[in-house]
């Protein structure tokens, strides 16, 4: 054999050996954090790991945007909470509507299920799983946003897994990298480029069909990964990977490179993206993780909705007129870092301590309310108080959770109504509590005897008030009851 056959061998003997132990570490170093039964230590960690912007993200943000590309954006499971594709798509509307600082009724957001799984061995799977499986990857052909609009928008959305961009798409491995090579998805991480130190690494999904063995298929509903394929996918996309600067890093990665199969309607399609975003890390907002917590705490995910709902924007003044423990006032401390908070809450420190819901902020190192007052949100003087904590002008934003009044046999009024004629009543006496152009967002119960118009306030009360609905969305609590999160924008 001549010495140059040895050298080549050598070297293809090299790389093998590399991707051999690269994938044997993806394995091992593989290790979810359950967000509950953690330990006090763990819990801690998962605080503070969603103080800080993700140095990726601002990496991203930071290209520019040449020719702009489709994005997958990838959402959570449903994990019984009942928010279905209609949530999903209101929040990230109303994201990008608080992002943008548009009104929400002229977001533009067009996208069709990346997903189409007829599949096999569905006679017992219910029709609305195989909805729900294919309305887990949407697909987002057009942008007419800047991309980093979008990437605002996706991580502050609690029922966004992931936010990627399309590089290239193809059916064949080998084809895709000269695919992306024609593009400029990947050009920041060339040798000599922005980002060329930049870590990386290389993942592979495949969904429905396509993922191959009659286990994986009875495995309804689930991605897989192949570590085999992995290996292929890196010796096939090796013309490109060769020509990035920075090393691989399987466990904290600077930028992270998905390949989808089975996507859109031709189970043999595959798609090479590049993560842009990770949604919120709400978990860190979990009661369990606080100090401060009441009976019926608000789940950290219904209160994104609520505030997402509201179009939070930078340094918008926010008012929740029945805070409890304080769950609304986190999310968009979270959300939106500049926003200026005060919650009104009638129970004494005694069942609701105001000192532990300021540390609850101070520990996730979170800007706190401007004001927590003790008092009734019907009583005038407690609203002047509001007021007159962000300058005496009205409120961007009134975001709230009302108690739901199904119990309180005492309440002449629901909650809901009392809101709206306190603000009517302000408005006649010359100090708004609203806005024009402001958003109300709250969740209204609803019984099973009920239909939406029967628990909504009335057209006049709506008229008197100048508020015009915006959206609404139904979430199934149990058999019984229901609740809707309703949107109205101040005129």
């Amino acid at each position: 054999m001549s010495p140059r056959k040895i050298k080549v061998l050598s070297l293809s003997l090299l790389a093998l050996k590399t991707i051999l132990l690269f994938h044997r570490q993806c394995v091992s170093s593989f290790s979810p954090l359950s967000a509950s039964g953690m330990t006090k230590k763990r819990r801690q960690s998962a605080i503070s790991s969603t103080s800080a912007p993700a140095a990726t993200n601002k990496m991203i943000t930071a290209r520019a945007d040449k020719i702009p590309k489709p994005l997958l954006i990838h959402w959570k499971g449903d994990d019984g909470d009942s928010f279905g594709s209609d949530y999903r798509l209101t929040e990230l509307k109303g994201a990008l509507a608080g992002v943008l600082c548009i009104p929400f009724g002229e977001v533009i957001l067009d996208v069709t299920n990346a997903l189409n799984y007829g599949g096999v061995n569905l006679a017992n799977k219910p029709q609305k799983n195989v909805e729900s499986f294919n309305h887990a990857i949407q697909y987002v052909k057009s942008p007419i946003y800047a991309r980093g609009a979008y990437i605002r928008a996706v991580e502050r959305c609690s029922l966004a897994h992931a936010l990627y961009e399309v590089v290239a798409e193809s059916y064949a491995f080998d084809s895709l990298a000269d695919v992306a090579l024609l593009s400029d998805g990947f050009d920041d991480l060339k040798r000599g480029m922005d980002h060329s130190d930049a870590s990386w690494c290389v993942r592979v999904r495949h969904f429905g069909e396509s993922s191959g063995s009659k286990q994986d298929l009875l495995r309804y509903g689930g991605r897989t990964r192949s570590v085999t394929k992995e290996k292929e996918v890196c010796l096939a996309l090796k013309p490109l990977l060769i020509q990035f600067g920075g090393k691989v890093d399987l466990k904290r990665p600077d930028v992270k490179i998905y390949i989808f199969d089975g996507m859109f309607h031709n189970s043999d399609r595959m798609v090479l993206t590049r993560r842009l975003a990770n949604g919120p890390q709400i978990a860190s907002i979990d009661p369990n993780t606080r100090i401060c917590v009441t009976n019926t705490p608000l789940v950290p995910t219904a209160a994104y909705l609520l505030c997402n709902a509201a179009c939070l924007r930078q340094n918008a003044t926010i008012l929740d007129p029945y805070a409890g423990s304080g769950t609304i006032l986190l999310a968009s401390a979270m959300i939106e870092p500049t926003c200026h908070s005060v919650g009104i809450e009638i129970a004494h420190d005694g069942l609701v301590n105001r000192d532990d819901i300021r540390q609850d902020f101070r520990i996730r190192q979170l800007s706190e309310p401007l004001g927590l007052l003790l008092g009734d949100c019907t009583d005038e003087s407690v609203r002047v108080a509001a007021r007159k904590v962000i300058g005496g002008g009205p409120f961007d934003c009134i975001i709230s959770d009302p108690p739901y009044g199904i119990r309180e046999s005492t309440l002449e009024m629901d909650p809901l109504a009392c809101l709206l004629e306190c603000i009517i009543n302000d408005r006649d006496k010359g100090m708004p509590m609203l806005k024009t152009g402001g958003m109300l967002a709250c969740f209204v119960p609803c019984r099973d005897d009920q239909t939406l118009d029967d628990v909504l306030p009335s057209d006049d009360l709506l008229a008197k008030a100048r508020l015009r609905c915006c959206a609404h969305h139904e979430q199934p609590l149990n058999k019984k009851l229901s609740r809707w999160l309703v949107s109205f924008v101040c005129y």
